[in-house]
């Protein structure tokens, strides 16, 4: 069995097959600052990581590089009993939205407490968390995913500071996809949500 190391080498030998070097120059203009940017699309990623099996050693270990393949590839390679285990850390250490994007989508929304995460991270004042928590809801509630009473009133609150919040644009957006979603096609939870805001 290959080790850690060999199969990150291996991993690397892959990136390096599909480099892009105009897709690079335009991620470093973009403000990503990685040590190394291979410019290697989602798609080829995603083939990449077909070609190896989920292993917690090497997604923990290529999350660590500050290379862009090699977080996202991490989010890729991660099996799903490891989620719970990463989920708070890897948001932590999210530096670009990117990330954030792959790592909501991935691994956040298939926790098994994804709903009562997402409102606190969504509540924690955090921009990362923030935009990680309202992101997580949005594709939970894509899928179906319904609030008790006192769960609909935290979302509502989060929802109202945030769109009330200037300063924070982009999670205000969040905040305003993931509220949309949840009302959508349900006229009750929409009259609940605007007898709140005019309170």
């Amino acid at each position: 069995m290959e080790d850690t190391r060999e199969i990150i080498r291996n991993i690397k030998k892959e990136l390096r097959l599909y480099m892009n070097g105009v897709t690079s120059m335009q991620q470093r203009r973009l403000g990503m600052s990685y040590n190394i940017i291979f410019g290697v699309s989602f798609p080829h990623l995603k083939e990449i990581a077909g070609k190896f099996g989920q292993d917690a050693d090497v997604a923990k270990t290529l999350w660590k590089e500050n290379i862009r393949e090699s977080k996202l590839l991490a989010i890729l390679l991660l099996p799903a009993e490891c989620y719970a285990d990463v989920a708070e850390q890897w948001i932590g250490e999210c530096r670009y939205r990117e990330n954030a994007d792959h790592l909501a989508h991935r691994i956040l929304s298939k926790l098994p407490d994804a709903v009562e995460k997402a409102l606190v991270w969504a509540n924690s004042g955090k921009e990362m968390y923030s935009y990680c928590g309202y992101l997580t809801l949005s594709h939970m509630f894509r899928v179906g995913a319904a609030l008790t009473p006192e769960q609909e009133q935290v979302l509502f609150r989060s929802v109202a500071t945030h769109l009330a919040d200037n300063a924070a644009k982009e999670n205000a957006t969040m905040a305003l996809n993931a509220i949309t979603l949840y009302c959508d096609e349900d006229e009750e939870r929409k009259v609940r949500f605007d007898a709140f805001m005019g309170s």
